[in-house]
């Protein structure tokens, strides 16, 4: 798999200073803009524009096969994946989080070596939990820490989440809000709805979890400082070598 991929897409791979993983066509629209957001409160040091970052698209259930290849490369990695939560009481029919019994994202249950864990846990792993070595791994979370907020199953929905007005979401509580976005979310068009934020409208905030994602990306982010040998005379200076 990784040989008929790599071979046939993704050779830059080889050459970047860090990856991104994502899932699909909305999350490939939108990870520049996401970018040059978190970008405007990062130092120079600390900016993902500023680096070779490769970004490949291998959706949730094909993500964690990347894993020994980066890790032989040790690239820096943050993998973006969505909790594609599932009510094991309904056939396993996908839902909205705040009723799901269980995650489809077989990424996700690699990582925590679990596969029958829930999303109420998901959501409240910490930092430490989703991050393995050179690894990030991040997924939807509530917009406020520590608070019972509505959260996205999917990238669309999580993105209404975080721009509620903007996304025109109705409902005063947090389940309609969650519904609403569920809803929204399933009637869009991946493509039009990421060109839309890309280009049309452009004043939008990026969701919690790719955010934190995207700063521990950023982290050790500065070029190394490369210095050429000094001569004596602090020049340069040709260097003949002779044939043996």
């Amino acid at each position: 798999f990784l040989h008929q991929y790599m071979t046939l897409t993704r050779c830059d791979l080889l050459f970047a200073d860090k990856a991104v993983l994502i899932e699909g066509t909305s999350e490939r629209l939108l990870l520049p803009k996401m970018i040059e957001k978190v970008d405007e409160g990062q130092p120079n040091g600390l900016r993902l524009n500023s680096q070779y970052v490769s970004v490949i698209e291998v959706g949730g259930a094909y993500a964690h096969k990347f894993f020994e290849l980066l890790e032989f490369l040790e690239l820096r990695t943050l993998i973006i994946t969505d909790l594609d939560t599932v009510n094991h009481n309904d056939s396993g029919k996908a839902c909205k989080v705040s009723e799901g019994t269980g995650t489809s994202n077989a990424c996700i249950k690699s990582w925590f070596n679990d596969f029958n864990i829930t999303p109420a846990t998901l959501i409240n792993k910490s930092s430490e939990e989703k991050t393995n070595g050179i690894r990030r791994l991040v997924y939807q979370v509530p917009e406020i820490p520590d608070k019972n907020d509505p959260c996205g199953r999917s990238f669309e929905d999580a993105f209404m989440l975080a721009n509620p007005v903007l996304c025109e979401l109705t409902g005063d509580s947090d389940e309609e809000k969650e519904k609403c976005a569920w809803t929204k979310a399933k009637d869009e068009k991946k493509s039009e709805f990421a060109l839309k934020y890309a280009i049309e409208q452009t004043e939008w905030t990026v969701p919690r979890y790719i955010k934190e994602g995207l700063l521990w990306l950023a982290e050790n982010s500065e070029s190394p400082d490369i210095s050429l040998p000094a001569t004596s005379d602090n020049t340069l200076k040709e260097v003949k070598i002779a044939p043996e």
